[in-house]
């Protein structure tokens, strides 16, 4: 089969449901849009999911943008199994073949009931200092595990954003669910990487995959119960508490140092450990571990007191890949793709939209040129607790979420690149040695992100971008004045630790040169920006300057008439 159309060809295809859509009920519906009017595309896995509002009712179609192996036999599987087994927990969907059409061609989506509720993420990021909240989740995981056990069924990716809470727990996401019938150990995803076991692979795929889950999940809410301020120490947006990174170097992980030195904890902790360095297939049930039972042989000593340095940095495993929010050609690549884009914040842009609703940009370069930005419309606002001002200028921030397609505007001369929040949990302010930490994980096996195949070529050969060095890419022209010679002088004066230089490539790399040795971090209300030396120098914070306006005047040749006209009165006369 071709290549999948790219997230710009569905989204201008939705725009249009009556045409897109072959379902009756979608074809009368509406699409949700942003301040922008275009559709609003929430990303992960295989499927772009668009929200479509028809006949008083709501649904999540999920659309399918990239190839996965029998997936109308598997969604008919899963089907039948949800019907016959009942479904409190689950959401009623429908399988379509061909449910969408894009440049002509028919492709499958999934309409999903609107299942209402916030997500895990969301729920947590609200209440995780409400021990009651956080002890009544705990039951209803516990609840959730034992029916799928008892079903013989595995969702195979439990995780913040495929849960919602409302009163009880809705699954949603069914793309790796395994059900009875299915073949056992040839799957097709391997789950968020927060949440899973760090050497699951596909051959896991079966009843049991969900054992690693939901232990992770247990073992954080009860340390969250006990100690709340956990989350604000260890919560990226994406995980609970413990990190792909703990479960790969428990040893060395703080996190599991404070786990560990709750006492009602310590024993679960250290045999979480130890399942983390076993195989996937021995991980035991919840309802074992609970009990300490079925725990693999001792591998691992957790003996690190908690807040003592370990002596070893832990490589930084992300949820989602890595990506330079300063190298264009790196964000552009990831168009469609969900990744987790680090940069730091050059300008804030805060402004309403013609229809009077307000609206957030977070951009990582002057607007002007090719820059990538954080866009936040009115209802992501109406999530965050603070929402930003022209003082984040400077802030170094992790952002989460699908990267939206490129917008042009030719005659200011910009295109821009985004990621839309829609939640708080999408967002985190770090500071720089922990960008330092993550942005060198890029191009790392734990951070490579799965190609979308030449879906998005035309869309980097139509903005000059080519690709470098087989997976990077960058401009071909900078459109930030003096990167150039920054990244230079940086690149003379950090050296590696074995006696050469690193490549540096971007701006954010430049920056985070000149920070080693005893530099600090600058006021967040200023920016910061390296000279051609290599020094920095603090400045105040960027103001956004909106594009040049025409002018409202009276145009030149009616005052030439005007003239001309008083001219012969005056001659009459």
């Amino acid at each position: 089969m071709s290549a999948y159309p790219t997230i710009d060809q569905f989204n201008e295809a939705v725009q249009n449901p009556s045409t897109a859509f072959t379902d009756t009920i979608l074809r009368s519906g509406k699409v949700r849009t942003n301040g922008f009017g275009y559709p609003i595309a929430l990303g992960g896995g295989f499927a772009l999911t668009y929200t479509v509002e028809a006949g008083g009712h709501r649904y999540a179609v999920r659309c399918f943008h990239k190839s996965t192996n029998g997936l109308e036999g598997r969604y008919a599987r899963i089907s039948q199994s949800l019907v016959s087994i009942g479904k409190p927990y689950f959401v009623g969907f429908e399988y379509q073949p061909e449910g969408v059409r894009v440049n002509g061609r028919g492709l499958p989506i999934v309409k999903m009931d609107w299942a209402s509720g916030e997500t895990l993420g969301a729920y947590i990021e609200a209440r995780h200092r409400d021990a009651a909240a956080i002890g009544k989740l705990i039951t209803e995981f516990r609840d959730l595990e034992t029916f799928l056990r008892s079903k013989g069924v595995a969702h195979g990716d439990l995780q913040n954003g495929n849960l919602l809470v409302n009163g009880a727990l809705k699954l949603i996401d069914y793309d790796g669910m395994y059900v009875p019938g299915l073949p056992v150990g040839q799957g097709t995803e391997i789950g968020q990487k927060h949440f899973q076991h760090p050497r699951r692979s596909a051959a896991d795929f079966g009843p049991t995959m969900d054992r690693f889950s939901f232990i992770a999940i247990d073992l954080s809410l009860r340390a969250l119960k006990e100690r709340p301020d956990l989350f604000q120490r260890f919560s990226n947006g994406e995980n609970i508490i413990l990190t792909a990174s703990d479960y790969a170097d428990p040893a060395a992980s703080e996190a599991f140092a404070q786990l560990r030195g709750i006492s009602t904890l310590a024993r679960d902790t250290d045999n979480l450990a130890q399942i983390c360095a076993a195989a996937p297939s021995a991980v035991p049930t919840l309802e074992d571990f609970l009990a300490g039972r079925s725990i693999p042989a001792k591998i691992i000593s957790l003996t690190r007191p908690a807040g003592i340095v370990s002596p070893k940095a832990a490589a930084y495993i992300g949820a989602y890949p890595v990506v330079d929010a300063t190298d264009f050609g790196e964000v552009l690549r990831a168009v469609g793709d969900r990744v987790e884009m680090i940069g730091r914040i050059v300008e804030v842009k805060v402004d309403r939209t013609k229809y009077g609703r307000p609206y957030v940009f977070l951009n990582f370069g002057h607007w002007k040129g090719r820059v990538a930005k954080v866009n936040i419309w009115s209802d992501g606002l109406k999530k965050l607790a603070q929402a930003p001002d022209p003082s984040w200028a400077g802030k170094w921030i992790s952002v989460t979420g699908l990267v939206d397609p490129p917008f042009e505007n030719k005659k200011h001369g910009y295109t821009h690149l985004s990621i839309t929040l829609t939640e708080a949990n999408q967002m985190r302010v770090i500071d720089e040695s922990e960008a330092k930490r993550r942005l060198e994980s890029r191009g790392k096996s734990a951070n490579l992100r799965p190609t979308t195949g030449s879906a998005n070529q035309d869309v980097l050969s139509r903005l000059g971008v080519q690709p470098t060095g087989g997976s990077r890419t960058t401009s071909k022209k900078s459109h930030i004045a003096g990167i150039p010679a920054a990244i230079a002088s940086a690149q003379q004066k950090l050296p590696n630790g074995r006696g050469t230089h690193p490549q540096i490539t971007t701006p954010n790399e430049a920056i985070l040169a000149s920070l080693s040795g005893n530099s600090r971090r600058a006021p967040s209300n200023t920016g910061t920006r390296l000279g051609s030396s290599g020094s920095r120098v603090i400045l105040p914070p960027p103001t956004y300057q909106p594009p040049p306006r025409k002018d409202s005047g009276i145009p030149g040749w009616v005052w030439l008439i005007g003239i001309g006209v008083l001219i012969l009165l005056i001659g009459a006369r």
